[in-house]
């Protein structure tokens, strides 16, 4: 029996470890390791919309830009995240918008006429207006974009005014008239009704409905941006019990205190105290009485009783005219910043690993959600890692209604593709200022053209290969070039990684996807006889994982993004449209060979098959060295796109080249034109600005000898119309050979 044994197993040294997961952390306004509570679970609450008007890019740069945070969290770092993000339907914002609507609407109802009356009252609406908002004569920041915007407001409703006053002194009494003047004043009467009959509006239903129909917009912008479903969406409107003993605990630690029926977070007991510290995001903001006056809300900052001007509500005494829940301290409804502690709470416990939010909400709103959390738990972090995707400019400026900048997701989505808004985001650092402009779409869109058609000449290629996979030649295909290739894929995924570590920096791992897909194409160069298609295959599977990874592709199932067109159902209506392409083609030959005609219009054929045909069937043609087209499937919407682009160019090289031509020749008639006249008659007829001759006598060629008064003409004078003589000669000459041929 044999006595031989195993040798020792030595443990393999990583020469090169992959570094861990950093993440940009606002609490300590610096990249620190993302090291969750519970092993890879996650915990994560996000700061949803205040549902009250359409969405806009601005929304869409925080809610596509989390949800690649979280996409890459969980399908490429393989964390278990539980993500939930509210809903605020309870809202100053919310109530002001539902009853302004209303009260319009039933305003607008009552309207079959202009009338004196009418005017008399949007004059009164334009001086509350005056008064009550723009603030004249007092303390107003004419600077503000909200002062500018209602400075158009007003101006709007007095031009609509002033209009009114026109229609009715020429006549026109029109409900159509009447009707104008109101859309024009809308603003500015609204305002006006909202304090004339706002306490009147009584019905909870109406601000919960208009909450609810635009949370159901949102969330399909949400899904037409490909934003994946949160795990758990919370209303405020939902968890008023459980906020009415969150702040009543509050209140038994010590931070809280009532006055008027509202109940105030008190900073001054909280800050300093027991370890807490008020304002952790933006401690430099503690005392910025206008953040904190914005934070309250429009109706908030009415409410009276506050100890210090940075306590906030948690707890807000309901006005006639607001939605109001029975609570200990009286009809009420929850201030802003509460909502999320306890919805967050509720759900994910006493700590989270993430939130998020948009920076603008940093303060008071996250510094304010801190506070009330940490005093609720006794704790003293209650969030580990806050993160907040910066701010999105429109041109260089902030997005505002009164700098006519402002632009919706729908508005948005008419001009570009969900997949090249998202692409402008990947191409921009997260937590980074990000200017939506023209050019920085015109990035996003040269980007996925380049990647889109990699994928099809890449797919193209596996299909031509197929037949051929299992014949050899004798000849293996892992050359130096394979080798290069696969060393360059290897190095492009460490660097992907190393870029998704640093704090998920997108912009740098997605220069080096385009990298690596202009290496292969360096290779592919080769022409398709000698490519390894196993290792292309490779390469653009693990592009293809990547881009679905940052949600810009919705499968990995098919190489690259994959086709929109799903029509097909069956193999007659699959192969039909194709084969009627290639019969009708065939048709089109055999009936120009019969004719003999000219190669010229069988290669126009051709080319009409490529360009036209084939594109509408989602077909390009891609002419290689070899005389063999490449076949390539892609979407027919891209090719189409892609052909009007590339002939609305070449329209517009031939209009400029005949544009050219034409002014070269009407450059080329006016010069024979100036010929007609001989040289000896060119002067005969000069005359100065008064219209008097300038010349009495010439010599044998026409040259003036003296003025017009008898003096002669200086000889310096001579020699400057000598050369103009010998330059009317040419032009001359050139006329009379011109008409000749032209009589010819």
């Amino acid at each position: 029996m044999s006595t031989r044994t195993q040798p020792e197993w030595r443990v393999p040294v990583n020469s090169n470890p992959p570094p861990t997961l950093k993440l940009y952390n606002s609490l300590t306004r610096s990249k620190v390791e993302f090291t969750p509570v519970k092993g890879k679970q996650v915990t994560w609450y996000n700061c949803g919309p205040t549902v009250y008007d359409a969405s806009h890019v601005g929304h869409a740069r925080l809610y596509v830009t989390v949800d690649i945070l979280r996409r890459v969290l969980t399908d490429y770092f393989n964390y278990d995240v539980l993500f939930v993000m509210n809903i605020t339907d309870i809202d100053d914002k919310i109530i002001v918008r539902a009853r302004h609507n209303l009260l319009f609407e039933e305003f607008k109802s009552s309207i079959t006429s202009l009338t004196r009356d009418l005017i008399t009252q949007i004059k009164k609406a334009l001086q509350f207006y005056t008064k009550n908002v723009l603030k004249v004569g007092s303390n107003s920041d004419e600077n503000d974009p909200k002062y500018l915007m209602h400075t158009k407001a007003f101006h709007a409703a007095l031009e609509a005014s002033a209009e009114a006053d026109v229609a009715l002194d020429v006549g026109d009494d029109s409900k159509e008239a009447a009707l104008k003047l109101l859309t024009g004043a809308q603003d500015v009467l609204t305002a006006w009704l909202d304090d004339q009959k706002g306490a009147s509006v009584t019905d909870p239903r109406l601000f919960r409905d208009l909450a609810a129909h635009w949370e159901k917009e949102f969330m399909k912008d949400m899904e037409t941006l490909n934003v994946r479903p949160c795990d758990i969406i919370t209303r405020v409107s939902e968890y008023i019990p459980e906020i009415t003993t969150f702040v009543q605990k509050i209140m038994d630690n010590g931070y809280a205190y009532t006055a008027d029926g509202s109940v105030y977070f008190d900073t001054a007991s909280f800050d300093g105290k027991k370890g807490h510290h008020y304002a952790k995001l933006q401690p430099w903001s503690a005392g910025n009485l206008g953040l904190l006056e914005e934070g309250e809300g429009s109706l908030g900052s009415k409410l009276a009783g506050k100890k210090n001007p940075s306590d906030f509500a948690l707890w807000k005494k309901s006005k006639p005219g607001e939605p109001a829940w029975q609570s200990t301290w009286g009809p009420g409804r929850p201030g802003w910043h509460i909502e999320c502690s306890v919805m967050a709470s509720e759900v994910l416990g006493s700590t989270l690993d993430i939130h998020s939010g948009g920076i603008d909400l940093a303060f008071p709103h996250h510094d304010n959600e801190i506070a009330q959390s940490e005093a609720y738990h006794g704790s003293h972090q209650w969030v580990n890692y806050f993160l907040h995707p910066g701010h999105l400019h429109v041109e260089g400026q902030k997005m505002s209604k009164s700098l006519k900048n402002f632009i919706s997701v729908r508005d948005a989505l008419n001009k570009y593709t969900p997949r090249q808004i998202r692409m402008c985001f990947l191409l921009h650092q997260w937590d980074s200022k990000l200017d939506f402009k023209e050019s920085t779409m015109l990035e996003a869109r040269s980007t996925e053209i380049t990647i889109n058609n990699f994928f099809m000449k890449v797919k193209a290629l596996i299909n031509e290969n197929k037949g051929e996979a299992h014949v050899s030649d004798g000849k293996h295909r892992y050359r130096h070039g394979e080798k290069d290739l696969i060393k360059v894929l290897r190095e492009k995924q460490a660097a992907v990684h190393n870029a998704l570590c640093d704090s998920i920096n997108t912009p740098a791992a997605m220069n080096e996807i385009l990298e690596l897909i202009n290496k292969t194409n360096i290779y592919l160069s080769a022409g398709r006889s000698g490519i390894n298609i196993n290792i292309i295959e490779k390469v653009a599977a693990y592009i293809t994982k990547m881009l679905a990874i940052f949600g810009l592709v919705d499968t990995q199932k098919e190489l690259g993004f994959g086709s929109s067109d799903q029509s097909a159902t069956n193999k007659e209506e699959t192969l039909l449209p194709y084969l009627r392409a290639l019969s009708e083609f065939r048709d089109d030959i055999r009936d120009l060979s019969r004719q003999n005609k000219p190669h010229s219009e069988i290669l126009a054929l051709c080319d009409r098959l490529r360009d036209v045909e084939l594109v509408e069937l989602g077909v390009a043609l891609e002419d290689q060295d070899d005389g063999k087209a490449l076949v390539k499937l892609a979407d027919k919407e891209e090719l189409i796109k892609l052909r009007d682009e590339k002939m609305k160019a070449q329209a517009e090289k031939t209009a400029r080249k005949d544009a050219l031509a034409k002014a070269k020749e009407a450059e080329r008639l006016a010069a024979l034109e100036k010929g007609k006249v001989a040289p000896i008659d060119m002067f005969k007829e000069a005359k100065d600005d008064n219209g008097e001759l300038l010349y009495s006598a010439f010599d044998e060629q026409g040259i003036p000898t003296h003025n017009a008064d008898g003096t002669e003409v200086s000889n310096s004078k001579i020699k400057k119309l000598k050369k103009e003589w010998e330059k009317q000669q040419k032009l001359h000459t050139n006329y009379l050979e011109w008409k000749k041929t032209d009589n010819s």
